[in-house]
């Protein structure tokens, strides 16, 4: 076989990020906090540069506060950040970890970890979840027992009772019967029924007792296993008034410092040509800088706007109100890709009259309901507890009627569905839920 060496021309797209432009996507995810801190070095690094100090000196008073009152309530200007986010990251770490998913088991763990609640449960139905992503239930079980893997222990646990059982993988020593009591008789071990229990397993009162005093040791909120960052103190990205049942937004840029070019200018362009060269460079660094903060502005407010306009319930009833809601939705809207559309709700904060929000919360997955129709699942919940508090308590629901008066209202779910969202709302079965008629 011979070898020879030849030219070849050839016609190639590529995208090619030039400097600016990858400055201007860098700004683009800053919040406000990260931009003043990129204005100040930008600042310290270019003689030209002028930023007033009035606002940068507001700024550390406000900081100052922050820091000396740890312990203060939600201001107009700052709240603790959340550590939900520790969590996810701390999963979405030990997701790159698994080296044997293919490209759809990942992004199904990914999605199972975005459908966690503030608990540590996994809230979406894994029926409906195998429809949507076109796998057998068997193939989505084996994918949740990865995520079911990680630490903490009871992670993505679709009940309490499977929560603890899953951490009991960690114990080395756990009494007799525990797993058979807690998948089975929970609630009478709850309701210290220890003769009943003692009967069932032929064994000693004392055994059953044992038995709750290790389960009280298991932690039914797995997410707090985690251990959290230290309180992290923000400033609202966006604020939010509502005026005559109107949203007003408006991007708070009150503690940016102004920018402007040194008066010195003139003098040392004055110098010789290589310095002149030099000035002129850093001027269009300033340019350039400008220009990014104010893309920012325009690009922050016009998706915050649409992600109002596709939340309208979120303006009248708050966090309740928040309805099924995707990137490219918005997207679409704005005329900007997914990715630019993640990047401007990276990290930000909206302050609204219902409280301090990350951008990404009015960003909801839902259930399709057989129109094809997102259905979020906090209303679901909400739907199915309205059911529960206006039915006839001495001849309560059933799960199976629940299911039937879901369905008059457009909500499509499985029975099974209907209990594990029950059990997370922490009401207890029908049978339970009845109260003898007293006049028999």
């Amino acid at each position: 076989m011979e070898y020879s060496m030849h030219q070849q021309q050839a016609l190639q797209l590529k995208l090619a990020i030039t400097p600016s432009l990858r400055q201007s996507l860098d700004i683009l995810s800053y919040t406000v906090s990260d931009l003043i801190t990129h204005i100040q070095q930008q600042a310290e690094a270019n003689p030209l540069m002028d930023v007033s100090t009035a606002r940068l000196e507001s700024y550390s008073v406000e900081m100052a506060k922050m820091h000396n009152d740890s312990n203060s309530s939600q201001s107009d200007l700052y709240e603790k950040a959340t550590t939900l986010q520790t969590m996810e990251r701390f999963l979405l770490e030990q997701v790159a970890g698994v080296k044997t998913c293919t490209a759809t088991e990942r992004e199904l763990l990914i999605f199972f970890i975005r459908n966690l609640n503030d608990s540590g449960y996994l809230m979406c139905d894994v029926e409906d979840t195998a429809v949507q992503f076109a796998l057998t239930l068997e193939e989505v079980l084996d994918v949740l027992k990865i995520l079911q893997s990680f630490e903490p222990a009871g992670i993505g646990a679709r009940s309490l009772a499977e929560c603890l059982v899953l951490q009991l993988r960690e114990e080395k020593q756990v009494p007799a019967f525990t797993e058979q009591i807690i998948l089975q008789h929970l609630d009478e071990l709850a309701a210290r029924n220890f003769t009943e229990l003692a009967t069932i397993f032929s064994c000693r009162e004392t055994e059953i007792e044992q038995v709750l005093q290790f389960i009280q040791t298991l932690n039914p909120r797995p997410v707090f296993e985690v251990q959290t960052e230290q309180p992290q103190y923000i400033f609202p990205d966006i604020i939010l008034e509502i005026v005559d049942g109107v949203g007003v937004l408006q991007v708070n840029d009150n503690f940016l410092p102004e920018i402007s070019i040194s008066s010195a200018y003139d003098e040392l362009m004055k110098e010789n040509e290589e310095v002149a060269q030099f000035m002129k460079g850093k001027i269009s660094e300033i340019f350039l800088l400008k220009k990014g903060i104010e893309q920012r502005h325009l690009t922050l407010y016009k998706v915050t706007q649409e992600i109002m306009s596709a939340q309208p319930h979120f303006l009248r009833e708050g966090k309740k109100g928040l309805q099924p809601l995707r990137l490219k939705e918005i997207a679409e809207k704005t005329g900007f890709h997914e990715s630019t559309i993640s990047r401007t709700i990276n990290k930000k904060y909206i302050q609204t009259p219902y409280g301090m929000f990350l951008l990404k919360q009015f960003f909801i997955r839902g259930l399709l309901n057989e129109q094809g129709i997102n259905q979020d699942i906090q209303f679901i919940q909400l739907q199915i507890k309205k059911i529960i508090d206006e039915e006839d308590k001495v001849n309560p629901y059933s799960d199976q009627r629940i299911v039937q008066l879901l369905a008059g209202e457009g909500i499509f779910i499985a029975r099974r569905t209907v209990a594990k969202y029950r059990e997370h709302l922490c009401i207890p079965p029908s049978s339970k839920r009845r109260i003898s008629d007293m006049k028999e």
